[in-house]
This record gives C-alpha cells, structure tokens and sequence, in this order.
C-alpha cells in the first residue's frame, strides 16, 4: 500500500466570488484583480515556545494527589512548529473568463494564498457569479427568449428582432405558412408551452467554444379581448377560417341555456360544500370507542 508523501501541509484557499455578464461569458474576457495576501518577510524560525512541536504540555491539579496532563496546540505558531515575520502584499491577477463558462465555476492560481510558516501557501480561487440578463435564459449550453404575438401574427406571420449576446442583430420570421400554436402536449398528454428553436445560436460549449447550443424561442399568443371584435369581423373570421362552429337547433323550453365565467384552475376540487361534507364522513368513520356514563341510583 503506498504511503502519501510527508511534505509541508497546504494552507487554505482564498475564495473570492465574481459577478461577470452572461455578454462576457458568451465571448470572453479577462480582467485584472486585485487582491492582498500576506507574505513571509525575513527567515522562517523554530517556534521557541513550543521548541518546534506545534504543542505544548500542560499540567493542573484536578484534585487532592491528583493531576492532569493536557495537550494543546501551541497559540503562537499555531500548531506548525514554525514561526515568521508576516507583511501584507497587493497583488493584480490577470482572471481570464473562458466562453461558455459556468456559473460557479473556479479558476484557481495555484499557491498564491497567504505564505503560512511550515506550510504551502493555499490557492487563490475566484467563484464565477453569473448575473441575470434581460432577455435571454440560460440552461447549459442553451439560450431561451420569450415572445409575445397576436393572433394575427402567429396566423398570418411575423418577424422581430432581437440583439445577440455578441452584439449582431437578428431577425427572427416565420416562414410562409407556420403556425403558431398557444400550446404544445407533451407525453401523457401533459400541456407545455409552445416553442421553436434556432440551431447553433446559443451558448458556446466550455472548451469547445466553436460548438454553441441552440436559442429556443418560447411563444405566448393573445388572444383578443372579449367584446373586441365586432358582428362585422366575427363574421369575415368564420369564413376565413376553418372549422367554424355550426348553429344549434334546439328547444328553449326542453334546454337550458348557459353561459361561462371566468375561471382560476387553481380553484379546482375546492367548489360546493367539499370541506363540510370532508368533516362529516371523517366523524362517521371513526371507530374509536366512545365512553359509556352510567348511572347510579
């Protein structure tokens, strides 16, 4: 079984976070921080405290004939044995941000923390903070907008354009005859929003930053308002468009007639006398004996 090799312990990280674009992590950039460390100044000597040890001994008299020995660790050289003239030194660090870098992500400068006596000097880390952006959302390597349109637009055909990470403009336009729908059904007939995608406009992939991701475009269609649309249009849209519903022949004096209001999904299963009647089959299903009250005469 090998053995670790018995060198000097390595002292602890200095984790600095940060905030940098999603712009700069689409194309790169490198910026100069500074930070301060201390460095040992002069010779690294024996601690005389503690002889070297890192430890020392302590004896107290814990009763009558009775005594106890402790160790702990030396306050001096703080454990290491060692024991140096410390300085506080600035120091500028080029921090270079990969494209396509992620949030959380460490770029380390190895052995550049504080110079500790008996130890190697622990790393300097810096935390990437990924700051929100207004229009794009970021999932990997993939990018997603959201886009509102009209009816009409998402019937007839639209365009818009939009301002990439890299500063080109983009026109997004449908093609001739694409529909945009309200929604899409996912598996087990679940509803998702309805989306579309344009290959290789997204995120570069770390490491391979010629290899982007894809922008996914999510669609959200208004509808027009109730009342908004007069007898006169109503009518050009039954013709225009397919499936129009077809009128009812029915008695009003075998039917009854009625009309909807607005709803909240949310509300659903909480309508009637639900909670009422919950409390009342509960009682009914309680077997628990009841205590019987006897009488004497």
């Amino acid at each position: 079984r090998g053995r670790r090799s018995r060198g000097p312990r390595k002292g602890p990280a200095l984790n600095h976070p940060i905030q940098v674009s999603l712009d700069d992590i689409y194309n790169g950039k490198t910026v100069k921080l500074a930070v301060n460390r201390k460095v040992i100044k002069g010779e690294v000597r024996t601690c005389p405290h503690c002889n070297g040890q890192g430890v020392k001994m302590e004896v107290r008299q814990i009763g009558p004939g009775m005594i106890q020995q402790m160790q702990r660790t030396c306050p001096h050289c703080n454990g290491q044995g060692k024991i140096a003239e410390q300085v506080n030194e600035r120091k500028v660090l080029e921090v270079h941000i990969e494209k396509g870098a992620k949030d959380g992500q460490k770029i380390s400068f190895r052995g550049m923390g504080d110079e500790t006596p008996g130890m190697e000097p622990g790393d300097i880390n810096f935390i990437i903070k990924v700051k929100d952006h207004d229009v794009f959302k970021r999932q990997k390597a993939d990018l997603l907008v959201h886009k509102e349109l009209s009816l009409n637009q998402a019937l007839c055909g639209f365009g818009f354009k939009i301002t990439h990470l890299d500063g080109r403009e983009i026109v997004i336009s449908s093609k001739p005859g694409e529909i945009i729908r309200s929604v899409a059904m996912g598996d087990g007939g679940r509803i998702l929003p309805f989306c579309k995608l344009i290959p290789n406009e997204g995120m570069p992939s770390i490491g391979n930053p010629f290899v982007k991701g894809n922008l996914y475009i999510v669609f959200k269609v208004i509808f027009p308002s109730d009342n908004s649309l007069s007898t006169e249009q109503v009518a050009a849209l039954k013709q225009i468009l397919p499936d129009p519903d077809m009128e009812m022949e029915y008695d009003m004096d075998e039917v009854e007639e009625v009309h909807m209001s607005d709803a909240d999904l949310r509300q659903f299963g909480k309508g009637g006398a639900s909670d009422a009647g919950d409390r009342a089959y509960d009682s009914d299903d309680d077997d628990e004996p009841q205590p019987v009250q006897c009488q004497q005469s």
